[in-house]
């Protein structure tokens, strides 16, 4: 897996040069976007822990209570700014959000931010060592509980910290080959099995938007990369926040004063982290290797962006699912099952079958813009590997960041051949797998890939429609 790659001692010397000092902020965001007469590129991060205080914690890796905390969840926030129109970009080390909850926490950064809910992503790491936030397994009996409100303040106010620091940046952008992760989804005699594709599409490379002080120094680091943290998963009971976290931690170390550096999830649905289930060890040392490839990223002469008017365009598709089995397969089914948690949804999918209603799962798209420059796709859910790819050749923007699990993630988003596999085609598109662990119990139908990369088009194409107008 790493063949021709540098090791990670190799790396140290030069990886270590790539952050420089924090500078002296300057001051309120209010008084330097009123100086702003001549549209320059502002921008402004914070941070803050967001570990439950609360001891027990039920985590998805290991489907337990934990027992306590390994190392702390944070939430982050990068606010840009043109000094007419604010965008915001959150990362969390949490699994995900349900729609209601997502939108609670959106209008909660509006009202504290004063940034209108459409120009706000909240992207999760989707990180398996944290609580279980997404409408999956267990969900219904560990949501709700007094550290979501906890949750959404702290959100809130690191937005309008972020707000707060906004002062002149310049932004660099870089795309650095490196890999720790594998697709996971191995076909083997007519099915698909979860194990290590070595042929499987990966996303082998973190793109790394960079923040300079016009007055000198560095912000920070907003990186992205595609995989599930799964690293550690239920190989411990403590909560962590695996590789994202670890580097994260990587960067700091080799930072010289206050810096902020937000992982952001790609479309990892289809991919894992390497090795998996390895334990804290392992994730530390995944973690260790994407931080020195962000800071190649940063060290390198990476291309500057030119400043321009922010824009934004979001649209919502509604994506079908596929018809319920037939009410005899659910009842016998249900009589097969010993385990009552599993017996319990199949009784809900008999429910739907009986019902004759499969409805619709909502599916948000926002996209941010700096002129020409770059683009940032927002997108939901967990999104296989090849819409990521898909929505980079599609893009009429010079750069273009992909994110998944942004704005809710309540379901898998396969492939259209993927979904046609039936029970044969694994856990994540397979009816009876995590379909049926998701709280709506059905797949999606096998048209919604055409209907989402039309969606993508669309909303590219929009984006720079927009661009157009306010230029």
């Amino acid at each position: 897996m790493n063949d021709g790659k540098l090791t990670r001692r190799q790396f140290t010397a030069g990886a270590a040069a790539a952050v420089t000092a924090l500078s002296t902020r300057v001051g309120l965001a209010t008084e330097v976007e009123r100086g702003n007469q001549s549209g320059q590129l502002l921008a402004g991060a914070a941070e803050s822990v967001i570990t439950p205080t609360a001891r027990g914690t039920f985590l998805i890796g290991p489907m337990q209570a934990g027992t306590g905390v390994h190392d702390d969840l944070y939430g982050r926030a990068l606010v840009l700014s043109d000094g007419t129109k604010k965008l915001a970009i959150v990362t969390t080390d949490y699994l995900g959000f349900d729609f209601q909850y997502n939108d609670f926490l959106l209008r909660e950064i509006s009202r504290v931010s004063g940034i209108p809910p459409a120009q706000v992503m909240i992207n999760a790491s989707h990180n398996h060592s944290a609580p279980l936030t997404i409408p999956w397994g267990p969900w219904e009996k560990n949501h709700d509980k007094p550290w979501h409100q906890t949750l959404s303040h702290t959100l809130a106010d690191v937005v309008k910290r972020a707000v707060d620091r906004l002062e002149p940046v310049r932004l660099r952008f870089h795309r650095e080959p490196t890999q720790i992760s594998f697709n996971r989804r191995f076909p083997t005699r007519g099915h698909v099995t979860m194990a290590p594709n070595p042929n499987g599409l990966n996303i082998p490379w973190v793109d790394v938007l960079s923040i300079e002080r016009k007055q000198g120094g560095r912000a920070g680091a907003l990186f992205s990369y595609a995989a599930h943290p799964v690293i550690v998963h239920g190989a411990s009971t403590q909560i962590t926040a695996d590789y994202p976290g670890f580097a994260v931690r990587t960067l700091q170390g080799m930072a010289t004063g206050e810096q902020v550096f937000m992982f952001a999830q790609g479309c990892g649905g289809d991919i894992n982290g390497f090795p998996l289930r390895a334990g804290i060890g392992a994730a530390e040392a995944a973690g260790r290797d994407l931080g020195y490839a962000v800071a190649r990223a940063i060290q390198s002469n990476a291309l500057l962006l030119d400043e321009g008017r922010l824009v934004d365009f979001s649209t919502e598709l509604k994506l079908p699912f596929q018809q319920p089995p037939a009410v005899e397969k659910c009842r016998r089914l249900i009589e097969q099952s010993g385990e009552e948690d599993h017996k319990q949804r199949l009784k809900e999918l008999l429910a739907i079958a009986e019902g004759g209603r499969a409805g619709w799962m909502p599916f948000p798209i926002r996209s941010f813009a700096l002129g020409e420059q770059l683009c940032i796709l927002g997108l939901p859910h967990e999104m296989f590997a090849e819409y990521q790819h898909f929505a980079l050749k599609e893009s009429p923007f010079k750069h273009t960041m992909v994110f998944g699990y942004t704005n809710g993630c309540e379901c898998y988003v396969p492939l259209e051949k993927d979904l046609r596999m039936g029970d044969a085609g694994g856990y994540e598109a397979g009816p009876l797998g995590a379909a049926l662990m998701y709280h709506r119990r059905l797949a999606l139908d096998p048209g919604c890939e055409a209907l989402i990369k039309q969606g993508i088009r669309d909303v590219l194409t929009r984006l720079r429609g927009q661009l157009n107008q306010a230029t």
